[in-house]
């Protein structure tokens, strides 16, 4: 979108961005290596390897959940690839108390997604998600993964705003060993075969890219500026006589209908097939070794994905009273074209195994083109009366996220040690661990040409037909082109040093400090279409580019006139900062006690203030200097954490572990959350109001799990939680309407949130003797996970609440995981039948007496087979939702809102070589 600020409004950028950002990543959160349980024998090791493809990739990454400090799950790749999840959003759902919204976002134990934070190989990475300041995890496909780690419980290399979890996204490192990989996918959903809608786009519609078609043309731009920010017939005229010249208001009056031409109105929406799915990706890399003993190592690894689908969304909505229960006030048919494309490249050197440095470059594209015709009844149209409400309505949005990282790992060990040495005793410093990274990553929105169109039909009596008519209205028709802008920069180090106290002893100190900072720019311009001009029934019938085509739009007898809409306060300029320094002591003995304790300090800044872009008076940003300081949020806090741990052997398991975990740590409201603006949600049409009074909450939190883990791979965890929150956010309901609903924020006074979580993993080769050996091909995994939230809203919120006490926003009471595995015998063929739900949770508060508003539980089966023909070849065939569940919203006992979402078949082909 061709939008710039000018004078103080970009000078405003700059000194938000610069003067107030500085937030800390979290970088210390090592790569550790991902290796299997060590078994007393190798045979024994050989044997899991060759009977069981799943069995032996769910045991990847439990070495590394046993090192842990703290409470902790891990995703490998592997796992992810069998059970056939294409982003990290839809993997990380199988984890014990994850649950899924919206395809994007999760929820750990019941805590909605401002309660987890995301970090991209340990740094901060800003999100491209208009709606919230978390990231949306489908945006990144799993081709790029190493693994996921969510830790659950905090320590101090972690960010302080830690809530329900903190998710690490791994990305894949350097191949030792050369690879070329290609991969080719097809599929289809059962809702989105037939009845598609589209409109006439763009010739980069299939990269995810819009070619300019949708954009504010230059022209429009200009004018606006021309006229100062006031396109109106009676102000341009006033512009014009500024000249001395004889103008004329109908002089005027053209000019702004010629305004309203450089519009994109070629939004006609037409009905018809959707084309299959397809997924492309290709992969290659390896390492050279060089120098002295092959002392030098140097390696490339490069992806490319592209992905492309056709999903139908249509909604149903009904009236939250008994009285229209029963009475559809909408009906929505909404198509959405998503486009994905992922370029990833990482270079790195290494020498021996004591230092590494590695740079990497991603580049990520999100877009969704919508197309949506909902048909609505309410007061002035009610249900019987033959007249409705038709909304017309399109949506181009392209989300990119753009990152680039270089990191390094370092360790004296003896190698190094022998180098610097020279004579020098430095054997002292034999395992002295330095990480450190630098991030630069920028998240760019563009949304050209939103457009929303609203007409009334007329339903004939008799024959039932319709009679289409654009509203006469001064705003009929809203285009809304919006940009947003996150730059975001971030570096780290972390420094480790081990000690050995006698024999049975262990001692390491760390050390470490992060730095984040972020400005965002949010632009918004608004534009209204229409005529008010009686008699123009018949102008006003027919498709949007016959009723406001060039013709139409410059003929005086129309009334047609253009308007700048909003209330001037859309756009804002944000900024946020954390400076952090961490450090921690990690204390073993005799291999069965272990000690961490640390404390984190961050120095905490956010700031956000509204712009109005076309305002030319002296300041655009209608605030006072007295107000300033209350846009403000500081803290400047230390967060302590202190986790024990007890092991032992042949206690029920080979190996069992009881982990005790206490920390302090904060929630922070989003950026756009505390700006004093209005936006629209694009997954639910409610409007969302900021509020700039919005404070941090402040959260205690415990947990205690033991964990069992068995030499054939089988495991059982079972943990209990508890945290307790000062000052929680909630989303709650504004002033609106059954039709128009508005949601907006408040810090209530406090909640409690506490559960059980239970994981076990076990393979049915127990059975053998009962059954058969034909069990030993086949293992269960599975997580359930209670949850107990209460909140209590208080008075000091001023929200009129409905119910005072009540389980927190997005809690759900409960989470279930369950997968059925199976490994054929001669290793050609693997399967898994995964099922995930979760309990009813909270999707807003209702106010006034008005009931709350509950998502309703989401029963998701899913079904994933693999054959492997060759070592090389990999054909996959996957099925999604095969029990065709729809999402739903329940008010007061009434199902208010309906989505459908289908069944989903894919099928893959990958060979690597």
């Amino acid at each position: 979108m061709n939008i710039k600020l000018r004078g103080a409004a970009r000078a405003a950028t700059v000194l938000t961005a610069s003067a107030l950002v500085v937030i800390a990543a979290d970088v210390a959160a090592q790569e550790q290596d991902q290796t299997e349980i060590t078994a007393p024998s190798s045979a024994a090791i050989e044997e899991v390897v060759a009977t069981g493809r799943q069995r032996s990739v769910a045991t990847d990454v439990v070495q590394e959940r046993i090192e842990q400090e703290v409470v902790a799950d891990f995703l490998g790749i592997d796992q992810i690839s069998r059970v056939g999840d294409s982003t990290v959003s839809a993997a990380l759902r199988r984890l014990p108390g994850v649950t899924l919204v919206q395809g994007k976002f999760i929820y750990v134990r019941g805590l909605g997604e401002r309660y987890s934070s995301t970090t991209l190989n340990g740094a901060y990475v800003p999100s491209p998600d208009l709606t919230r300041n978390v990231i949306p995890l489908d945006l990144f496909p799993t081709s790029i993964l190493d693994s996921l780690a969510v830790s659950k419980g905090f320590s101090p290399d972690l960010p302080a705003a830690f809530g329900g979890g903190s998710v690490d996204i791994r990305t894949s490192g350097i191949p030792e060993l050369p690879f070329l990989q290609f991969e080719i996918g097809t599929g289809m959903n059962t809702v989105s075969s037939s009845n598609v809608l589209s409109y006439p786009g763009g010739d980069d519609d299939r990269w995810g890219t819009d070619d300019g078609t949708r954009a504010l043309s230059d022209d429009l731009l200009s004018g606006i500026y021309r006229y100062r920010g006031n396109i109106s017939p009676a102000n341009i005229l006033a512009v014009l006589q500024e000249d001395g010249g004889n103008h004329t208001i109908a002089e005027a009056n053209l000019i702004n209908c010629q305004l309203a031409t450089e519009l994109n109105r070629n939004v006609d929406l037409s009905e018809g097939s959707a084309g299959p799915d397809l997924d492309l990706s290709a992969s290659g890399g390896s390492t050279w070794y060089f120098g002295d003993a092959d002392a030098w190592g140097f390696g490339l690894l490069g992806l490319v994905d592209y992905g492309s689908e056709v999903r139908n969304k249509n909604r149903r909505e009904r009236g939250a009273t008994p009285a229209t229960r029963d009475v559809v006030i909408s009906s929505t048919q909404r198509s959405v074209q998503q486009t994905d494309l992922t370029m990833a490249v990482t270079s790195g050197i290494k020498w021996f195994e004591d230092h590494a440095l590695e740079a990497m470059y991603l580049y990520l594209r999100n877009s969704e083109d919508e197309a949506t015709l909902r048909l609505a009844n309410n007061t002035n149209a009610q249900p019987g009366s033959g007249v409705r409400l038709r909304t017309l309505g399109t949506r181009f949005e392209e989300r990119e996220l753009t990152v680039q990282q270089l990191r390094g790992e370092h360790t004296l060990g003896p190698d190094s040690l022998e180098l610097l040495g020279e004579g020098i005793d430095l054997g002292w410093l034999e395992g002295l661990r330095f990480n450190w990274y630098l991030s630069d990553s920028e998240a760019r929105t563009d949304i050209p040409n939103e457009t929303s169109i609203s007409a009334i039909d007329t339903i004939d009596p008799t024959s039932g037909a319709v009679t289409t008519e654009i509203r006469a209205t001064a705003s009929a028709a809203d285009f809304r082109f919006t940009e947003l802008i996150d730059d975001v920069s971030s570096s780290g180090w972390a420094l480790e040093m081990p000690f050995l106290l006698g024999e049975v002893s262990e001692l390491e100190l760390a050390l470490g400090q992060d730095v984040y900072q972020k400005g965002r720019r949010y632009l918004q311009t608004q534009l209204g279409l229409g005529t008010t001009a009686g008699g123009s029934e018949t102008l006003r019938t027919g498709e949007p580019s016959v009723v406001f085509s060039d013709a139409n739009l410059v003929n005086p007898d129309n009334g047609f006139f253009l308007n700048l809409g909003g209330i001037g306060t859309e756009s804002y300029l944000a900024a946020e900062s954390v400076t952090a320094t961490f450090g921690s002591v990690d204390w073993t003995w005799n291999q069965r006690w272990r000690v961490v304790a640390g404390a984190r300090h961050e120095d905490y800044k956010q700031f956000s203030v509204p712009v109005d872009q076309y305002d030319f008076s002296a300041n655009k940003i209608p605030v006072t200097a007295q107000q300033l300081p209350d846009l403000v949020t500081a803290t400047d806090e230390v967060y302590p954490s202190l986790a024990l741990t007890y092991m032992a052997q042949d206690f029920w398991a080979d190996d069992f572990q009881l982990r005790l975990n206490y920390s302090q740590t904060a929630t922070r409201p989003d950026l756009r959350e505390v700006t004093d603006s209005v936006f629209i949600d694009p997954f639910t049409d409610f409007r969302i109001q900021g509020n700039p009074g919005l404070r941090p909450s402040e959260l205690s939190n415990y947990d205690l799990r033991a964990e069992w883990f068995f030499f054939n791979g089988d495991s059982f965890s079972a943990t209990l939680f508890y945290k307790d929150i000062e000052r929680p956010i909630e989303t709650v309901e504004g002033a609106g309407s059954e039709d128009n609903v508005v949601l907006s924020f408040i810090n209530a006074e406090s909640a409690k949130v506490s559960g059980v979580e239970l994981e076990s993993y076990v393979s049915l080769g127990h059975l053998a003797d009962l059954l058969g050996d034909w069990t030993e091909a086949f293992f269960v995994s599975g997580n359930l996970t209670t949850a107990d939230s209460e909140i209590t809203i208080g008075s000091g919120s001023g929200f009129n609440a409905t119910n005072n006490t009540r389980p927190l926003t997005q809690s759900s009471e409960y989470a279930f995981n369950l997968q059925l595995g199976y490994d054929s015998f001669d290793g050609m063929h693997s399967a898994s039948l995964a099922f995930n739900t979760f309990g009813e949770r909270v999707f807003f508060a209702g106010r006034g007496g008005a009931p709350d508003a509950y998502e309703q539980p989401f029963n998701s089966l899913d079904l994933t087979y693999s054959w492997f023909p060759t070592e090389l070849l990999t054909i996959k065939l996957k099925a999604q939702n095969l029990l065709e569940e729809e999402t739903e919203i329940e008010r007061g006992g009434i199902i208010t809102r309906t989505q459908e979402v289908g069944t989903s078949l894919g099928l893959s082909a990958k060979y690597k070589f």
